[in-house]
């Protein structure tokens, strides 16, 4: 599959000029810079998929990685999806819900503790999304229940 690519946003110019990642090595770079620079979430919309009616993309996905914690956190929007909507990985959920908290850009997101995964399983999302012109990752457990506070 073909695909035009993956901007992704995690610093403040990239809202002007986001990076744009095509290939795995792409993401393979960016981890290498968010690890080294303690940056801990990126933003990612894919290019290849449709925006709502508003001008907004029909989907998102954020990804964090904390070295000092050896783990990273996955979060999915896409109302064509199932389960649909907002959704989080799901690591060791008798973690709980935490929270921990990432950072993307100046917006501090927390996530529920039991949604934190190796790093490299947050790579292997990543690749997948560039990859597949903006699906949602198969490689990772998702939870919806996490936003709720159902726990």
């Amino acid at each position: 599959m073909i695909t035009r690519g993956v901007k992704a946003i995690y610093l403040p110019e990239h809202f002007e000029n986001p990076m744009i990642l095509t290939t795995s090595e792409d993401v393979d770079d960016m981890f290498t810079i968010l690890l080294a620079d303690d940056i801990n979430a990126v933003q990612f919309f894919s290019l290849d998929r449709p925006h709502t009616p508003a001008g907004w993309p029909d989907h998102e996905l954020i990804a964090g990685v904390r070295k000092d914690r050896n783990a990273g956190v996955l979060s999915s929007m896409d109302e064509k999806c199932d389960p649909v909507g907002h959704v989080v990985s799901v690591g060791k959920p008798e973690l709980g819900r935490g929270p921990v908290y990432y950072t993307c850009v100046d917006s501090v997101h927390d996530f529920p503790l039991f949604s934190e995964v190796p790093i490299e399983t947050v790579r292997r999302a990543v690749k997948e999304f560039v990859a597949s012109g903006g699906k949602r990752p198969a490689c990772v457990e998702w939870d919806h229940r996490g936003f709720y506070k159902e726990y």
